[in-house]
């Protein structure tokens, strides 16, 4: 239905249908009105990136962390599909495309952690969008990326991450 300020019965930007009221309000607002989240900085992925997903994941597994297998599983594909693309290439920077689908990835992980609590406090806990951020041009910090997201769904499944 397209909009017409003039006509009540049409919906404009913003407004919802009864069909779509209760979209999103599964996890509620996650911030007050006028509040803003804080700046993200690149950070370089550590060099002992093993050990520091086993750590963070026991961290959050002992504050009950609620997020999913399947949730960390959709971010790893994310990732795989530019570190397939990467790992056979020889070149110290990132492909254009490559560049293109980290930013799709760091906007994918910010619309997850707007919508859902669990996600949210998962993405700040394990740092992702500041490695994310920190990976920039180079292709050799991308695959460490990869390899840390892979490690972080791997100690998610050995301390018994719930599927769903």
């Amino acid at each position: 239905m397209a909009w017409d300020n003039r006509n009540p019965n049409t919906r404009g930007f913003g407004q919802q249908s009864g069909y779509n009221r209760s979209y999103g309000q599964n996890g509620g607002q996650l911030r007050t009105q006028g509040e803003t989240a804080a700046e993200v900085k690149p950070l370089p992925i550590p060099e002992d990136y093993v050990d520091a997903a086993e750590k963070v994941m026991r961290a959050l597994f002992a504050n009950r962390s609620r997020i999913t297998t399947t949730k960390m599983r959709g971010f790893l594909t994310l990732v795989n599909d530019i570190y397939n693309v990467e790992s056979l290439r020889t070149e110290p920077e990132l492909s254009a495309e490559s560049k293109l689908k980290l930013m799709r990835l760091r906007v994918r992980m910010v619309y997850d952690a707007g919508r859902e609590r669990d996600v949210k406090d998962f993405v700040e806990q394990v740092k992702l969008l500041e490695y994310l951020k920190g990976v920039g041009d180079s292709r050799e910090a991308m695959i460490q990326f990869a390899h840390y997201v892979e490690a972080l769904v791997a100690y998610h499944r050995y301390l018994g991450g719930r599927d769903n």
